[in-house]
């Protein structure tokens, strides 16, 4: 492995004049006065086993008038263009796709004679013919500011760690590569240079694209006499037979260098609370049903089947309303089975005021649908359907409407060998295929046998699972979720194909769904954030204090943060620990669900927006932003709107414990805004004490486990859970009898 150091000076962000230092790497740590700038480089490496460390001093001799950055550049040689390269939540196999520049919202299906024409928009990508290209990312722009590669052929990853921020500046990461070699640098400060990413409305008036030229805004820094900087990066180098040891392998290691703070801001009940309550305000229409939004003048905010929340929203209520919001429900379920349903079985995927759209964006009576909206759908009403079933209240027709959409799947399938992305309702042909869109839809089928008894639902479920493992999950590519990003990698498809790979394995008890349930889980969570960022001390989300571990991506070409699973509570990470015993998968989704809570509206803290008006108190906006993909000006900032993790905060105060407490392997886990310990226990009770040191009062799920117990937690434990009352700013004791 060969690496140099790069100083360069820039002209706004273009370079003007640079210098490269190969240091001796027989040597451990060298200095070099460099001939064109007045500066002294000191690059230390320590080596450890698979790891090497790189410290990059810089010291000024005298001032530079022209702002400068530095780099470490790693080159490998004998590159093929076949290697997998990855960039947390921003990069999948390169991004190696066709690139076309479509408008957004941009719709793309087709073929060609080589098979399904997957595309995306013009967003950082690596060359897919093998010419000579590069992605030039801000550390903002990934889940965890790291990159790297992973080489089937040799059995071998590689993983480059840096700061997401050094001197007061975000750090930079770039690859470049051809046939021949490729070129992993990180540098500080990041200057993209000439072009970058953006996200709008073009300058020349041509519309709302994603594009890859925009010119870039980005500069280096000015450094004063006797400045110094430092600049830690780490590189590891290590064996790995696939892909996911690779992903495992990151997990393991993205928190050497960055982690994140322990907090308590805003309980799970407060949030939940509100968000309920601008329900029963804003959300149920005229014709009977919640709609996804509150915008009357746009119909996407209508009705939408899945995927930002119908016939989702209405689950928490049930479990834990007993008045407006459970009776609201149960209507908005009548009028889903009696009005959105097509005789095949499909349900319309968008409607608002008596008109039905398909999802080629709002052509009216159009039979196209995002096949993942109705997968969402599926699963979310069949666990309605065992909570009705239970308690003798199941919904006339109910039980028809979901068995004629479980059918109409495994029809699809039968007759097309896949579920693709768009697919034609009415025909039931593809329109799209070869992507994950769809992964959640093995969950659904599963469930569906348990509630029908039904042997092809099952057969169906295991076969989809089958293929979704080996064409798309083992391949690190889960791709096609959103409805709006072309067939572009995302965190949507991988978090539904792990609720479905936990699904089968509680379904089945086969040890392959368990297996496929952990290497589901380690490319899922590399669309999690692993630290908190530092947001600019002037915007909204840093004068919340807000934290941004455990916020996720959305996709590769929407790249902003997000608050919560879109659309799910995460709670098959609670189910994998209990079936495995590892508490890496309740850290995670404490970390998920304890950072969704915190960017809620409330009316005694709203939340402001750049429209200039605070969010209503209820409100969730998805923007957590860290990057500029929007603009500078937008990051830590959050647009005006009701979006769907309002839908993620109600399935997390019914499906994630606030505190987990499993008496077999003494495990205690507070996903809550609370703290908790277990301060006297004996052979017959243990006694909790919780403490809320929070300004709200919380009414806490409490959750006592045995987790080496055989049976299967189902979805309806939310009965089971104790509910806590604790006052702001107060602490109580409670006695669990073993």
């Amino acid at each position: 492995m060969q690496y140099q150091v790069v100083f360069k000076q820039f002209h706004g962000s273009i370079p003007v004049k640079e210098e490269r230092w190969e240091p001796d790497r027989g040597e451990n740590e060298q200095w070099k006065d460099l001939e064109q700038f007045p500066c002294r480089i000191q690059c230390i490496r320590s080596d450890e086993g698979n790891e090497q460390r790189f410290l990059i001093r810089t010291e000024m001799i005298h001032r530079l008038e022209e702002p400068v950055s530095i780099s470490l550049e790693f080159i490998k040689e004998g590159w093929t263009g076949r290697e997998y390269v990855f960039m947390p939540a921003a990069v999948y196999d390169g991004n190696r796709m066709k690139s076309k520049r479509l408008s957004y919202p941009p719709y793309h299906v087709g073929k060609t004679e080589e098979g399904w024409d997957r595309v995306i928009t013009d967003i950082p990508h690596l060359n897919y013919k093998g010419e000579t290209s590069s992605i030039q990312l801000r550390s903002g722009d990934m889940s965890t500011p790291a990159m790297g590669y992973f080489q089937e052929d040799r059995k071998e990853g590689v993983l480059i760690l840096a700061n997401h921020m050094v001197h007061g500046r975000y750090t930079g990461f770039t690859v470049t590569d051809n046939v021949e070699r490729a070129v992993f640098g990180v540098s500080c400060p990041a200057v993209r240079e000439e072009k970058k990413y953006f996200f709008g409305e073009l300058p020349d008036g041509s519309g709302f694209y994603p594009t890859c030229e925009a010119p870039s805004d980005d500069v280096g820094m000015i450094l004063l006499e006797g400045e110094r900087l430092e600049m830690e990066i780490r590189y590891y180098q290590f064996p790995a037979d696939n892909l996911n040891q690779y992903f495992k392998k990151f997990n393991e290691l993205r928190e050497e260098m960055e982690t994140g703070q322990e907090f308590c801001d805003i309980p799970f009940s407060k949030a939940y609370d509100a968000v309920k309550d601008k329900y029963n305000k804003m959300n149920f229409t005229e014709e009977g049903y919640f709609r996804v939004g509150t915008e009357n003048d746009v119909p996407p905010s209508f009705w939408q089947a899945g995927w930002v929340g119908g016939g989702m929203n209405t689950y928490s209520f049930l479990l834990e309303d007993k008045g407006l919001a459970r009776s609201q429900s149960v209507s908005s379920l009548k009028f889903i089975t009696k009005h959105l349903q097509r005789d095949n079985g499909w349900y319309i995927p968008m409607y608002a005021n008596g008109q039905s759209y398909g999802d080629d964006f709002l052509n009216e009576n159009s039979p196209v649908l995002l096949v993942r909206k109705d997968a969402d759908l599926l699963y979310f009403l069949l666990k309605q359907a065992f909570y009705l079933k239970r308690h003798g209240e199941m919904i006339e027709e109910m039980q028809c409407s979901i068995a004629c959409q479980a059918d109409a799947f495994v029809r699809f399938f039968k007759k097309n060998g896949q579920l693709g992305q768009f697919i034609n309702m009415q025909q039931e042909t593809l329109l799209q295929g070869d992507t994950a869109s769809a992964a959640i839809i093995c969950a659904a089928l599963a469930l569906a046998y348990e509630y029908f008894q039904k042997p092809e639902y099952l057969e169906t479920a295991e076969a989809l699972g089958d293929l979704y493992w080996e064409d798309y999950l083992k391949k690190g590519m889960m791709n096609g979720g959103p409805g709006e990003i072309c067939q572009a990698p995302d965190s949507e498809s991988a978090f539904g194909f792990l609720e479905s790979c936990v699904q089968l394995y509680e379904t089945t008890g086969k040890e392959k769904w368990l297996q496929a349930s952990r290497e589901a889980f380690e490319l899922a969570v590399t669309w999690v954030m692993s630290y908190d960022f530092h947001l600019p001390e002037r915007s909204t989300a840093a004068k919340m204090r807000a934290h941004t571990r455990g916020t996720i991506f959305a996709n590769a070409q929407n790249k902003h943060s997000a608050p919560g699973i879109c659309t799910l509570s995460g709670n098959s990470m609670l189910k994998l620990y209990r079936y495995t015993g590892d508490q890496k998968y309740l850290n995670w989704m404490s970390r998920i669900s304890h950072a969704l809570a915190q960017f809620v509206s409330l009316q005694e803290r709203p939340v402001d927006t750049l429209a200039g008006r605070a969010l209503p108190a209820g409100y969730f906006n998805e923007r957590v932003q860290t990057s500029d993909w929007e603009g500078k000006e937008t990051i830590g900032e959050f647009l005006y709107g009701s979006n769907w993790p309002e839908v993620s905060m109600l399935l997390t105060y019914v499906e994630i414990p606030g505190i987990y407490l499993d008496l077999d392997r003494k495990v205690l886990q507070c996903s809550d805004h609370v703290n908790a310990q277990i301060i006297k226990e004996d052979e017959r009770e243990i006694l909790l004490q919780i403490s809320n040191p929070t300004r709200y009062n919380a009414v806490v799920t409490l959750m006592v486990d045995h987790s080496r117990n055989p049976a299967s937690m189902g979805h309806l434990y939310y009965e089971d859970m104790r509910k806590i009352e604790i006052c702001a700013g107060m602490e109580r004791n409670v006695i669990i009898e073993k």
